[in-house]
């Protein structure tokens, strides 16, 4: 809730410790998907999926995404224990894993099927 009363506006919650360039591909995939997102740096000593964890705690829309410091994504929802696999990036992500990732978050909040990681 902001100071003036007013709620939080709904968005996926980008958690990012990480590499920009990463960032910048999980952003476009939210993006394109037409979901607004907040960016919030992440402590660089903490895994991507417990950014991802606690991004998904401070949602709104119970989504958050984790950028690891070395550009590792991973994505989760705040009803879920444990991050998926096929909600991770892996140690060595590139720019087409971090897009369909991006899109992933979002097609959660809008309840469409997944994107599969080619």
């Amino acid at each position: 809730m902001h100071s003036s009363g007013q709620p939080d506006r709904p968005a996926i919650v980008v958690l990012s410790a990480g590499s920009r360039e990463i960032e910048r591909d999980v952003l476009a995939g939210i993006e394109e998907e037409g979901v607004p997102y907040l960016v919030v740096p992440g402590d660089a000593g903490v895994s991507a999926a417990e950014l991802a964890r606690s991004a998904a705690l401070r949602s709104p829309l119970h989504v958050g995404v984790g950028v690891g410091v070395r550009g590792e994504v991973c994505v989760q929802h705040a009803k879920l224990s444990d991050p998926l696999p096929e909600l991770s990036s892996g140690s060595n992500p590139d720019a087409a894993a971090g897009r369909v990732l991006g899109h992933n978050a979002a097609r959660i909040v809008v309840g469409l099927p997944l994107k599969p990681d080619d």
